[in-house]
């Protein structure tokens, strides 16, 4: 007997598959269609165009105004100030006379008469005695060591005569002198007698150069080979220690002493060359790499903050110093003599160094950059349907910001700075 299903059974199994493929196309559908989340996450394409422009990259700091040059002057001596020929604010010149001392009187004296015809014809009798005392060491020689050994000895000394020469004089020269029997400590003190003597003449004919000359050939320190040479250093010191001289062109910024005062050798006065200024000033220790000699550098000034001026780097300093606590750079820069305003010692000044700047340069932003290897670097342009090709360049000056390109793209190009994610 055949058995057969009712109509409800047939009418569940329907509904089963009809179930079945649906859940079946869903899942084809789900995988074959992005979510909308999934559309949005997708990255999209940041760009920038290669523009011209100009390029500065610069390092800023603060600084003070100083005179380029300043010296504190004092006496070399104590004493009792009779002469003051200047005061705060003149200009005085190179080796006037500032101030005197009253042991400078005699002093004066004393050096002006080395130059008057009694000293010079003092220093021609040391001159004389000194000739006369060389022949007479020169007897006491030859006089020991005899006539022949004396011209071996002189052959010797010629400074013409090759080290050949040399060593032949001496030989013959050692050979007469062993003919005679002396004592060596004799032969010593003689010749030590000798070379004294002679650079006694040589000291009293330098001395009798000089008074001959006149004062300005004792302006400066001189070396006391002799005697001679030594009592007019001496009378030089006693002048130089009893009065004060400028030592340049400049002006005096302070002075600390009046006539009648008593001083010591602490500083009575300051000169400067306030028509020579310079800036002392500091930047973060980071920017090394911006500051050269050389460089230009843009001065503003608090007394005067909507005018600036230019100058450039001229020393910078080899260590680091801490300022607040921090260390800095210490360079100078030079300022302009004519800045059409008036600029004064201590000034403030803010300072912006120039440490390259590109003109018309094309220019990408620095996030278009990829670096290769260390130091070559592409960038990938953006063609049609944001397809991107890598392409080389060569970068020249480069900020935080901004990049000089000097070859590989032109004006205009589209390069691809990164990828941002969207929401």
């Amino acid at each position: 007997m055949q058995k057969t299903s009712s109509p409800k059974t047939s009418r569940a199994k329907i509904i089963s598959i009809i179930f079945v493929a649906l859940a079946v196309i869903a899942t084809v559908v789900f995988f074959t269609n992005p979510t909308q989340n999934e559309v949005a996450e997708t990255p999209a394409l940041q760009i920038a165009k290669v523009r011209t422009g100009d390029l500065v990259v610069t390092a800023s700091g603060s600084g003070t105004i100083l005179p380029a040059v300043q010296d504190d002057l004092a006496f070399r001596s104590s004493g009792v100030v009779v002469e003051l020929n200047a005061t705060i604010g003149d200009m005085v010149k190179n080796q006037q006379v500032l101030a005197r001392l009253e042991e400078n009187i005699q002093a004066e004296a004393d050096f002006q008469a080395l130059f008057t015809n009694e000293g010079v014809a003092k220093a021609e009798l040391a001159l004389i005695a000194a000739q006369d005392a060389l022949v007479e060491a020169e007897g006491d020689v030859i006089f020991l060591i005899g006539s022949n050994a004396w011209y071996w000895q002189k052959q010797f000394e010629l400074p013409e005569a090759t080290q050949a020469e040399k060593d032949l004089a001496k030989t013959r020269m050692d050979y007469f002198i062993g003919l005679r029997s002396i004592d060596e400590s004799d032969i010593a003190l003689a010749r030590a007698n000798l070379e004294s003597a002679r650079v006694n003449l040589q000291d009293a004919q330098s001395a009798l150069e000089i008074v001959r000359s006149g004062p300005n050939a004792l302006s400066q320190p001189i070396a006391a080979l002799g005697t001679e040479m030594a009592r007019l250093e001496s009378a030089r010191l006693a002048l130089e220690n009893t009065r004060i001289v400028a030592p340049f062109d400049g002006e005096l910024t302070a002075v600390n002493t009046v006539p009648g005062q008593t001083v010591g050798i602490s500083s009575v006065m300051t000169i400067a060359t306030t028509d020579n200024l310079i800036v002392r000033f500091y930047l973060d220790e980071t920017d090394i790499d911006k500051v050269a000699v050389g460089n230009r550098v843009s001065f503003t000034f608090d007394a005067y903050p909507d005018q600036s001026v230019d100058g450039e780097v001229v020393i910078v300093e080899p260590t680091l110093q801490t300022i607040d606590g921090t260390p800095a750079i210490v360079a100078w820069a030079s300022l302009p003599k004519d800045t059409g305003f008036v600029l004064m010692s201590g000034m403030t000044v803010e300072v912006e160094v120039i440490a390259g700047e590109a003109l018309g340069a094309l220019i990408v932003p620095v996030q278009a950059l990829r670096e290769l290897v260390p130091g070559s670097y592409a960038v990938f342009l953006v063609g049609e349907n944001d397809q991107l090709t890598m392409t080389p360049v060569t970068v020249g000056l480069r900020d935080f910001a901004n990049a000089e390109i000097l070859s590989g793209v032109k004006a205009g190009d589209v390069v691809s700075t990164g990828t941002v994610e969207t929401k």
